[in-house]
């Protein structure tokens, strides 16, 4: 097994773990803790910004940064990236389902609404566990680092990218519990998914039918 695929793995298994502990509430006192300490040690100045991160993540604006990544990779990935990013959409509704961890109290949401998302809007489901903007971003930042690093930029250039994506990324995550949006669980379980599959789809090529096979972008 090479080391990605123990990696998968180990992501997974601790998935699993945590998704257990997590319905069985044994992380009540932990998620309550991370939430107050972010809110108390973060101004209000970061409200809006914060809200920012909230559209980037959301299924509209994901779902079409998707659509892209999928055009601009190479043939042989594309299908194992639809199939990886759809399997684990479907563990999020399942987990959001079936996960008995209560949304965040309304009272301490520090959304700052600028506009309406309609997927957001239409899919409400009754917990809140994982997380489906962790899982998203988690995926994308993985495959641009991957596009990244097969490109023919320079040096320099990648590790401003990487460091660029990096800092996204902790700042996604970081928003999704100070605006109460999500437990630190709930972020922990859905980064944690998205990366697995994202990864998994990274190591598997499937070639696709000739009429399908257009170069990518």
């Amino acid at each position: 097994m090479s080391k990605t695929w123990q990696v998968v793995a180990t992501l997974l298994l601790f998935f699993v773990l945590l998704t257990i502990t997590t319905h069985l509430r044994l992380w009540q006192s932990f998620d309550w803790e991370m939430l107050v300490a972010l809110q108390a040690a973060l101004p209000r100045l970061v409200d809006a910004p914060f809200s920012v991160f909230t559209l980037l993540g959301s299924a509209e604006f994901t779902g079409v940064l998707f659509f892209v990544l999928v055009l601009c990779a190479p043939t042989k990935q594309r299908l194992p990236l639809i199939l990886a990013f759809g399997l684990a959409t479907f563990i999020e509704l399942v987990g959001k389902t079936f996960i008995a961890q209560p949304t965040t109290p309304h009272h301490l949401v520090r959304y700052v609404s600028f506009l309406k998302l309609v997927m957001s809007e239409k899919v409400n489901t009754q917990f809140s566990y994982p997380s489906g903007h962790a899982l998203r971003t988690t995926f994308i930042v993985i495959v641009l680092a991957n596009m990244i690093a097969a490109s023919r930029l320079q040096r320099n250039v990648k590790l401003w990218l990487y460091a660029a994506l990096s800092v996204f990324e902790f700042l996604m995550l970081v928003s999704r519990v100070y605006s109460a949006e999500h437990w630190a669980t709930d972020v922990i379980g859905g980064g944690m998914l998205g990366a697995a599959f994202a990864l998994s789809a990274l190591q598997v090529s499937i070639p696709l039918p000739k009429f399908l096979s257009r170069k990518p972008l």
